[in-house]
């Protein structure tokens, strides 16, 4: 119960995932008739789409849910062993990476399901209580995403919060055109 409250004062505090669906929004219009794969697109409550981004991208060609918890409700994919190449136009990993961890394999998998020019978007928390225990493995610093991503063409690192002590990072990383 105390993991439930703290995790809840946090996100009022911060307003994380205020500020990452800000983010969609703003990306939603470039992604109108793209397929997109969502990792970690989480339960649902009451019915609705708690966690996962499906309500912002309405004018795709493919939005495909997926989630490593079955009892969620979305197709099972593990990231760290999917064979997907070249079919994506956008990937969301929105509050996944710190629950991965063998993340290069995962990174390296994700750009590998990424068509050519198309655009992965993570979103991982930093000043921010564990939670999901035990599979809570990391807090990746900016300069980690930026190494982690280094294969992409480039990779913009958003800090939302304060430099030195940020809530999260969101990143918008682009494969390479050709």
């Amino acid at each position: 119960m105390f993991k439930h409250v703290a995790r809840k004062l946090v996100q009022a505090i911060t307003r994380t995932r205020k500020f990452y669906y800000r983010r969609l929004r703003e990306i939603a219009p470039t992604a109108r008739g793209h397929c997109i794969l969502e990792i970690g697109s989480g339960k649902q409550v009451k019915g609705q789409e708690a966690y996962s981004a499906v309500h912002i991208f309405t004018d795709v060609a493919e939005f495909r849910q997926t989630d490593m918890n079955p009892a969620h409700g979305h197709e099972v994919l593990d990231i760290t062993s999917m064979t997907i190449r070249d079919r994506y136009d956008m990937i969301l990993c929105l509050n996944v990476l710190e629950h991965v961890y063998e993340t290069e394999t995962a990174v390296r998998n994700l750009h590998t399901a990424l068509r050519p020019g198309g655009r992965l978007i993570v979103a991982v928390p930093f000043a921010f209580p564990l939670h999901d225990e035990p599979h809570d493995y990391y807090r990746f610093t900016r300069f980690a995403l930026e190494r982690m991503l280094a294969d992409f063409e480039k990779a913009e690192v958003e800090v939302h919060g304060p430099a030195k002590m940020p809530f999260g990072h969101f990143v918008i990383a682009t494969k390479r055109a050709t």
